[in-house]
């Protein structure tokens, strides 16, 4: 998107004439602010800054008593990120604004775990999460009116409570699920390259982009490919749900899913210099609360090969 219909946006969205999906556009990339750390700057060229995003957002701007929904900060900080027009982002609260005017798009709380760590949320509906190790989600603090989760990256189990008024969805790079009340999985680590949704109980509905939603039941499982969009539907296989009770779990996995998943859960980098083991599949459970070095062995003699450990790294051969 240019320059120029990036400002009409912006305006746009101001003046409250945006279409819902456009709308949620900006929104989002506001929502993107978070993750960029704030420049610190002193008094004079606090004011200086002011200035000069006032300067180039008033020209495009109607005057009257008509309430603006954004902050002048926020909005600073939408244009500079959509228009590329500076490389500084503004995000401090304007004083006696309350925690709706900061998040007109919604806000949010994030929640992670750490390398071999699992942990239980529970939503404000009674609603059970439970993540896998390495994994981030962001929840719409609105929830009662909004059952809204955000899986940035990693592995959830959602055990939903039913609630035929509010659907609770889940949003994951491209795709969109949607649930009344359900028990489902999702694996969704950005370094695999897939995604993966199971459904332990009830109908899940799962939708790319804007195409039509593709309807799992108890049993079901819907494997997505990032890179060449291809899906897939096959029977679930709960097995792959044993990471609840605190184990690995490689069901065929390929070499490299093999060394990120290790990497997740025991914190350990493993490599092959040989190209016959890197086309090789991996079959195995493993306690996570195993030695790293030990749970490494049992892989490779289950898979009749031999290890080395080089400093921080492990070689299989």
């Amino acid at each position: 998107m240019n320059s120029t219909k990036n400002r009409q946006l912006l305006k746009d969205y101001l003046q409250h004439k945006n279409s819902e999906a456009e709308k949620e556009v900006v929104d989002n990339w506001y929502q993107q602010l978070d993750d960029v750390e704030t420049m610190p700057m002193d008094a004079k060229k606090e004011a200086q800054v002011k200035e000069e995003i006032w300067a180039s957002i008033t020209p495009g701007l109607k005057t009257g008593s008509r309430k603006i929904r954004l902050s002048w900060l926020r909005a600073a900080a939408i244009l500079t990120t959509i228009g590329s027009l500076a490389l500084l982002f503004w995000k401090t609260p304007v004083p006696g604004k309350s925690a709706k005017d900061a998040c007109p798009g919604g806000c949010f709380t994030t929640v992670s775990t750490q390398t071999g760590e699992r942990k239980n949320v529970t939503l404000p509906d009674g609603t059970n999460l439970m993540l896998n190790s390495v994994s981030t989600i962001r929840i719409a603090q609105n929830f009662q009116a909004n059952r809204l989760v955000q899986l940035i990256d990693g592995e959830v189990f959602f055990d939903v409570k039913h609630d035929p008024k509010h659907p609770f969805i889940i949003k994951s790079g491209r795709l969109t699920t949607q649930v009344l009340g359900t028990a489902f999985n999702i694996r969704a680590y950005s370094q695999l390259g897939k995604m993966t949704i199971g459904v332990l109980r009830g109908k899940v509905g799962v939708r790319v982009d804007k195409q039509h939603s593709h309807f799992l039941i108890k049993g079901q499982q819907m494997n997505y490919q990032c890179d060449d969009q291809t899906i897939q539907l096959m029977p679930l296989d709960e097995q792959n749900m044993n990471w609840q009770k605190g184990n690995l779990v490689l069901n065929n996995a390929s070499f490299e899913e093999m060394s990120i998943l290790m990497t997740k859960n025991f914190g350990i980098q493993v490599y092959t210099n040989q190209q016959n083991l890197k086309t090789k599949h991996f079959t195995t459970t493993i306690s996570t609360a195993t030695p790293a070095l030990k749970a490494m062995e049992i892989v490779a003699a289950i898979h009749q090969l031999k290890i080395k450990k080089r400093r921080n790294d492990i070689e299989i051969y």
